[in-house]
């Protein structure tokens, strides 16, 4: 019997008699939890698209060369993007106009635009000139309407394939913009709205069935908005400066009150900024507090942004302080959500050194590349801590990752919607002058500023990821008798076997392991290496033999080496498949089938051997990492998070510090950040939240130079240990939400699993994480009293290395006959 075929027949046998067993409940759903991890070995990460056309560079203002919305706004991108050699790694796409554009464009606008458009392009200077004078923020010559076909076919072209997976994801390099052009009216620079088009066009066409458009232009995106306005298979995100009406362009609508109308209730979600100057810090807060949560949850096949970089540092239209690299990090915490099938098509963006720089980013991020560092986050603006909770209070009825307690009660939080759009300034006439303009000590200061952050920024990209692995680590075994140690020498080989059914061994380059003195760098007491032997008094957490020192010290020595590989710059992130776990050890004391804390001394070895001032823990094994924790708990250049179960201090390691309200000592005040959780039983839906809401916001303040993960798959669904039900998909979306830190320098070192399936398949998917592979989402919790039921489907965990074992399997069918 094949290993495939064995676990098929054992699947199908024990479904079928659970099937039988609760026969008499209604719609009993029967759910492969490793449905979704078992489908990610087929996904892989694909190309990155590019589309730009030149031609759209004739689309000017004839009687005012300094206008903002210019050809050198697409030039200066074009020509950074050439000179980074960006273009050469992507898949260009064509660019032509389409046959079908005429009907593309008439579902979202009103057919006479599309002829007056060509009308007017046809006219002499001065009859476009004053045509141009009854919009706001509108000109037309001779090639406007060739621009804005081509602008558009480009964008229909990106768009389909990326929602048809031609390319993974990709950028549309166009001109003119198109978020402002409503059903009846050219606005603020754009003809046809390109982005709305696209969205409908592969909705109509069955490639996508939800799309969100996430737009952070500094300018609301009124076109786009009416245009879903009543939809609920599109989720328009708009982060935008709002002044309370009185910044372009002035609407009612642009508030946080507009949430959509009908089906479209909730599906429209405005986040307005009433202070200019907000910087990273302030965006960061909205994407952690309000775009994960709901992206998560609505759950997208397709992200399309609308990408204006007049938020960035240097624009006089936006006079915002958002860096250049802010929009790499965006675009990578994005990638988790649709498989990472994203869009972007530029808009707005006016002052050329940011805005080419900003665009650059962006691709560069799509290509895979590493984020660059940016400052940690130090505080965010009291309004848009505002603006957050007025979001979160409109929605909460809406969307179950704003409905929590604190939302439901009025006295909690109350919100005064103000406007003051009659007291704006008078709209744009079109003419020279009409538009906001920068000095040139600030272009010089800012174009100064963008070069020193560009020089920041450059890092190697298409570095490997290594990995660790020795078989000798497999005699470290129970001893004869006691084989009913969870922690045993499968859980390697398990993982080992699915890494090379996953194809993952030869994507990554093994690192060999050299046995190494890390005495110098050890967190334990003197000598106490040297205890652990055979001789060492044995517990029901702890059991040694012969061959216990020698695999302690492989496990570490190879832990090294990947930091080694990280910080040499030969490698970008690191696997380490490791056994002995680690992270209960305590400064001279096993637990918890721990020895020494492999992770403790890779963090030394980081602090003292590459004086790094920042190195950030994260530790989602279900246990808390007592050991980790007391070894940094005074020390402010470790960050130490562990989300664990407590159980009100029941939990194992029982009794042990490990509440929110132990939080470091001393200078390590705020730097160990405990979650605990109690009494229920936690899945994907609470660890995502944690993670957005908690890890992410800390992680960022912290601004770490490494990340150190003590991967334990505990929590995972099945484990017999743990009794939680995240999904293996679930902790590959945690890791490649860390990735965007360090600039990538993240290794990822196995604690605890005792699911072999389980723990084989999340630590599959953490890999194929680091490599870029799209991230399948995890599946919906069953509800109501399906529920009760769930653990009892395919309950018995099977051993992914013992399917070809004809004696295992008859014997777990017997087992599951005479139940």
């Amino acid at each position: 019997m094949s290993g495939s075929s064995g676990r098929e027949s054992l699947r199908a046998m024990m479904a079928e008699k659970k099937k039988q067993k609760h026969q008499n409940l209604p719609d009993l759903e029967l759910v492969d939890p490793f449905a979704n991890a078992t489908a990610c070995n087929s996904i892989t990460r694909g190309k990155t698209g590019i589309v730009y056309d030149r031609e759209v560079l004739k689309h000017k203002c004839d009687w005012d060369e300094n206008y903002p919305e210019n050809p050198q706004r697409l030039e200066s991108i074009l020509e950074k993007c050439t000179g980074q050699g960006l273009f050469e790694r992507c898949v260009t796409l064509p660019n032509y106009k389409r046959s079908d554009l005429y009907e593309k464009v008439i579902a979202k606008h009103n057919p006479d635009l599309f002829a007056k458009l060509e009308r007017v392009s046809k006219m002499d200077l001065k009859a476009r000139e004053q045509e141009a004078s009854s919009y706001d923020a509108i000109y037309f010559n001779q090639s406007t309407f060739d621009a804005a076909c081509r602008s558009l076919s480009s964008v229909l072209n990106l768009v389909t394939a990326v929602a048809k997976r031609d390319v993974q994801n990709g950028m549309a390099l166009v001109r003119p913009p198109g978020h402002h052009a409503m059903e009846n009216e050219y606005n603020g620079y754009c003809y046809f709205n390109n982005v709305a088009i696209a969205a409908e066009s592969v909705l109509r066409e069955g490639h996508s069935k939800r799309v969100m458009i996430v737009d952070f232009d500094v300018h609301h995106g009124q076109g786009t908005q009416r245009m879903f306005y009543e939809r609920n298979d599109v989720l328009y995100f708009s982060i935008h400066r709002y002044e309370h009406g009185t910044f372009w362009p002035n609407l009612l609508e642009s508030n946080f009150n507009y949430i959509g109308r009908g089906d479209g209730l909730g599906f429209n979600v405005n986040v307005p900024l009433n202070e200019t100057m907000l910087g990273d810090d302030d965006y960061l807060a909205i994407v952690f507090n309000l775009l994960l949560p709901l992206g998560f949850e609505f759950n997208p096949d397709l992200i399309v942004i609308s990408a204006g970089y007049d938020a960035a540092i240097g624009c006089p239209e936006g006079r915002m302080n958002v860096t250049p690299g802010f929009y790499s990090h965006l675009i990578s915490l994005l990638s988790t959500l649709a498989r990472g099938q994203i869009a972007v098509v530029l808009e707005g963006g006016y002052f050329l050194p940011s805005l080419s720089e900003g665009a650059c980013m962006t691709l560069n991020s799509l290509l895979g590349s590493p984020c660059p560092l940016l400052e940690p986050i130090k505080s965010v603006h009291p309004s848009v801590i505002t603006t957050i909770c007025n979001v979160k209070r409109m929605l909460h009825t809406r969307w179950k990752c704003f409905d929590v307690a604190e939302l439901k009660t009025e006295a909690t939080h109350k919100f005064e919607i103000c406007y003051f759009g009659d007291k704006r300034t008078p709209p744009f006439d079109n003419g020279p002058g009409s538009y906001p303009g920068i000095c040139d000590e600030n272009s010089r200061y800012y174009s100064k500023l963008t070069d020193a952050l560009h020089e920041r920024y450059i890092c190697a990209s298409d570095l490997p990821v290594n990995y660790i692995y020795d078989d000798q680590m497999l005699q470290h075994t129970p001893q004869s008798g006691d084989l009913e140690r969870p922690e045993r020498p499968e859980r390697l080989t398990s993982i080992m076997k699915v890494l090379q059914e996953f194809g993952l061994l030869g994507r990554m380059q093994r690192t060999p392991i050299v046995p190494r003195d890390f005495t110098e760098y050890s967190p334990h007491a003197r000598g106490y290496l040297g205890t652990v032997n055979e001789a060492m008094e044995q517990s029901k957490d702890v059991y040694v033999n012969e061959h216990t020192h020698d695999s302690v010290v492989l496990a570490v020595s190879g832990l090294l080496s990947l930091v080694d590989g990280v910080m040499s710059g030969t490698s970008q992130a690191g696997v380490a498949v490791i056994r002995p776990p680690g992270h209960h050890a305590e400064h001279d004391k096993a637990m918890g089938y721990c020895f020494v804390n492999n992770i403790a001394v890779a963090a030394n070895y980081l602090l003292d051997k590459y004086e790094v001032e920042r190195v950030l823990i994260v530790d989602f094994d279900i246990h808390h990492g007592n050991g980790t924790q007391n070894m940094f708990y005074e020390n402010d250049r470790v960050m130490y998070v562990s989300i664990h179960k407590d159980e009100h201090g029941k939990f194992f390691p029982a009794n042990s510090p490990r509440n929110y309200t132990f939080d470091g000592y001393g200078r390590g005040r705020g730097f160990n950040v405990n979650i605990p959780f109690n009494n229920d039983k936690m899945g994907d839906s609470e660890y995502l939240a944690v993670f957005h809401n908690v890890i992410l916001p800390v992680a960022y303040s912290f601004g770490p130079q490494v990340v150190l993960v003590s991967g334990g798959f505990d929590a995972g669904i099945h484990d017999p240990l743990g009794g939680y039900v995240v999904s293996p998909e679930t902790f590959g979306h945690f890791i490649h939400m860390l990735k965007g830190l360090a600039k990538g320098r993240l290794i990822l070192a196995l604690e605890g699993g005792y699911n072999l399936t389980t723990t084989s398949y999340a630590f599959a998917i953490c890999a194929k994480a680091l490599l870029g592979d799209p991230i399948i989402m995890p599946k919906n919790k069953i509800k109501g009293f399906k529920e009760k039921y769930y653990g009892e489907v395919l309950a018995t965990a099977i051993d992914p290395t013992r399917v070809q074992d004809n004696e295992y399997v008859e014997s777990e069918m017997n087992k599951l006959n005479n139940s």
